[in-house]
């Protein structure tokens, strides 16, 4: 059926037309905005792509956004520092506890140890990120809060050499031996190999409760049980880092992406080869910001992670003090515990402390862990029986150099009456605890 033309009283100007069509005009006109705008932004882009002497990322951002508003470009860290970022989307990602996992590619010797096969032409940018050192805080930091940590490997036997046909770099590390070795089971000649892990990175690998997946043969995970592992452990995030950027890392998350999983990449805790008009980690990092859900810094991941932690600590007030405001480290002192002031405080842990003067504060920020109050500030008999207690600040005791309080001075007496054994069990009880009620 044919849709007939308004009748005349419908035209503009009738009371009618004005009482049925004109409450749309705005959404027509914010519509039509919004399109001119992006037709701005594809034209500015098509126009670069088409130029021969290319377009700044400033450029670009100038002019797709010159009708919106006159403002400084966005930034993305880049090696040392901030650069412009691209006029594109930036998700962004945030971490949820018990769902995300720092995935580690290739942290071995061949790719970061100046004794690698491949140093001559990876060294550079590795130095220039701060590789080594970046992913070490990486491995530090998941230890720390207990994410779970996952490393995905490259190794060659003897049986891999015998492939009929190669690309370019994978014919190139076969013919430097590069990951080589013996066997799948034969571990003879790996320690310090190529083939091994960093050195500095076997205390966070070898603990027992990282997982190392089966080694991937090319660049990407299609051939090893990663996307398993993660699956099985309900892990959705990943935060990825290691070798090489524009091979192994960004294949990783490519299929991981297409797997379904949300990746944001380490940008500082990669490199890549770099080679007479050829940069791999800047290959790389342009595919990371264009396809990833965010690129971060170490110093960010180290942010994000920590802050997914959560956080479990008795305190009271809107500020969420600790410790009924009293000083944390006026308790190590040996004297009277002393009344912080509202005005020389700091924030550890979700939860606020106040201190006697501005010496306190420092030794504090120096060392936080060392003076905030065991099992975050609950009662240590209750977390020793697996509840969790309010405490009376007068039952306050420092005992091996840690704080510990609880809830009335009858079960501090319990308490005391075993306290190795309170503390063990109380040790033992406390990860479940924040594991269940952590926010």
């Amino acid at each position: 059926m044919k849709h007939k033309q308004p009748a005349r009283r419908d035209i503009p100007g009738s009371s009618l037309y004005t009482r049925k069509y004109t409450k749309f005009e705005p959404l027509k006109e914010a519509k039509m905005k919004t399109h001119k705008k992006t037709i701005v932004m594809i034209s500015s882009l098509t126009a670069c792509a088409a130029t021969t002497m290319g377009c700044s990322t400033q450029q670009t951002m100038d002019s797709s956004h010159s009708e919106m508003h006159a403002s400084e470009p966005a930034k993305v860290h880049y090696i040392h520092g901030p650069r412009n970022d691209a006029p594109i989307p930036r998700p962004g990602v945030k971490l949820s506890r018990g769902n995300f996992a720092v995935v580690v590619i290739d942290p071995q010797n061949d790719f970061l140890s100046p004794d690698g096969v491949t140093w001559g032409v990876v060294g550079e940018s590795v130095t220039e990120n701060g590789t080594v050192e970046n992913i070490d805080r990486l491995f530090s930091t998941a230890k720390e809060v207990d994410a779970q940590v996952i490393v995905s490997p490259h190794y060659y036997y003897p049986h891999d050499h015998n492939w009929e046909f190669e690309g370019a770099l994978e014919t190139l590390m076969h013919d430097i031996k590069m990951f080589h070795r013996e066997g799948p089971l034969e571990v003879g000649g790996l320690d310090r190999s190529g083939a091994d892990w960093l050195e500095q990175y076997k205390k966070y690998i070898n603990d027992g409760q990282t997982v190392v997946v089966g080694p991937h043969k090319v660049y990407g995970p299609e051939t090893n049980d990663l996307a398993l592992q993660l699956r099985k452990r309900g892990i959705n995030q990943i935060v990825l880092a290691g070798m090489s950027a524009n091979l192994c890392v960004e294949s990783h998350m490519r299929d991981l992406i297409e797997d379904g999983f949300e990746v944001v990449v380490v940008s500082d805790a990669t490199a890549a080869a770099k080679l007479p008009g050829y940069d791999g980690f800047e290959a790389a990092f342009v595919n990371y910001r264009m396809i990833a859900s965010d690129v971060w810094s170490t110093d960010e991941a180290v942010e994000q992670i920590r802050a997914a932690k959560g956080n479990l600590v008795n305190t009271s007030g809107a500020s969420d003090i600790a410790l009924a405001g009293f000083d944390p480290v006026s308790f190590f002192t040996g004297s009277a515990p002393k009344n912080g002031s509202p005005m020389i405080r700091s924030n550890y842990d979700g939860a606020t402390y106040m201190f006697a003067d501005e010496r306190s504060k420092e030794k504090f920020e120096a060392n936080p862990s060392r003076y905030a109050p065991q099992y975050g500030g609950f009662c240590a008999y209750g977390v020793s029986i697996g509840i969790l207690l309010p405490v009376d600040i007068t039952t306050a005791q420092v005992r091996n150099g840690k704080l510990y309080l609880n809830v009335n001075s009858q079960i501090l007496e319990k308490f005391n009456a075993d306290f190795e054994g309170s503390v063990q069990r109380a040790n033992t009880s406390w990860p479940e605890l924040f594991e269940q009620h952590a926010e």
